[in-house]
């Protein structure tokens, strides 16, 4: 292989043409290459920022929807327990007007009886009177008919 000047001159050519290009060419693509590293370098942190952003903001989520239902049962369960202490009172008033109601018909049974009872006695005193009337002597009264064989023939 020969050296010759064409050899050198291609030789410088080469490098002329590399140191131009560079400047033309690959200078401003490596300046391309590296913005667009530090833009998605830029975007994938700030992504991983709000990636953890919304990691927390649902943690935060779930921990006020446990808080908000946890109260929310609590409340339930504290108007269930007044709804029940309510119609536990509701249920003793009723019984108590209940029974006082069927004493209150009980002793108004037991004064009717006692007056029919007291009607029945006059009655059948007339009627004892009426009998010995027609059959003895109309003059004379039953004056002291005796109560307790009255009574008597009442319980039979």
């Amino acid at each position: 292989m020969e050296f010759n000047a064409t050899f050198i001159v291609a030789f410088i050519s080469f490098i002329i043409f590399t140191f131009i290009m560079n400047i033309i060419l690959y200078k401003p693509i490596n300046d391309i290459v590296s913005k667009r590293k530090n833009y998605i370098d830029t975007n994938y942190d700030k992504a991983k920022d709000n990636s953890e952003k919304t990691k927390t903001i649902l943690e935060d989520r779930k921990n006020q929807l446990a808080k908000a239902r946890l109260g929310a049962k609590e409340d339930v369960d504290k108007k269930i327990g007044l709804i029940k202490n309510q119609r536990e009172e509701i249920t003793l008033k009723a019984q108590k007007e209940a029974k006082e109601l069927v004493e209150q018909n009980r002793l108004q049974s037991i004064n009717s009886s006692n007056e029919a009872k007291e009607t029945l006695k006059v009655e059948i005193k007339n009627l004892a009177q009426m009998i010995s009337d027609r059959f003895l002597n109309p003059e004379e009264k039953i004056a002291d008919m005796d109560n307790n064989l009255v009574d008597k023939i009442m319980q039979e």
